[in-house]
């Protein structure tokens, strides 16, 4: 992109289907950093202040009564927000925060293997035809796996507060 000719085979979509370059772009992926980071923060700041309205047997029990302030609806957490938007969202930036990390690593480290000719690299390369969509397709089943992770800390944590107070 630095270099002419650099931004040919440029994969993002804001330089090949938008047309901006090297500047626009970095701003870009720093506003939308700084918001994840945001809400990464707002989310830990907040984490121990939960109220709920009864009191829940198991994870599933906790997130409903969380997002919907009745048992039963926890299937829905993962498409909507009912009752608790600002905690919805803030939980969604952290686990995206976590989310992105990880499929960074994945994708700085297959750049390293380009560069530096890595030979496991290569094999990956054979197997999996286009391992960066591969990487980037591993978002969804990541952010499904982090929420899942989060809501039973919470949970546990809930619990251990709540035996405590009692």
């Amino acid at each position: 992109m630095l270099q002419p000719g650099g931004a040919a085979g440029e994969m993002n979509p804001l330089t090949s289907v938008l047309g901006l370059s090297y500047w626009p772009l970095t701003v870009v992926n720093i506003l939308f950093s700084a918001l994840l980071l945001y809400g990464h923060w707002h989310y830990c700041t907040y984490f121990g202040q939960r109220t709920l309205p009864g009191v829940p047997s198991s994870r599933s029990d906790y997130v409903s009564l969380l997002f919907f302030g009745r048992t039963g609806q926890a299937w829905k957490a993962l498409y909507t927000e009912e009752r608790n938007k600002c905690l919805h969202y803030s939980q969604l930036a952290h686990v995206l925060v976590m989310t992105l990390a990880c499929v960074s690593v994945l994708a700085v480290t297959h750049n390293l293997g380009q560069v530096y000719g890595w030979r496991l690299n290569d094999l990956t390369r054979e197997f999996l035809v286009r391992p960066s969509l591969v990487y980037y397709g591993l978002c969804l089943p990541l952010v499904v796996f982090f929420a899942l992770r989060m809501m039973d800390r919470e949970f546990r944590m809930w619990r251990q507060k709540t035996s405590v107070r009692a």
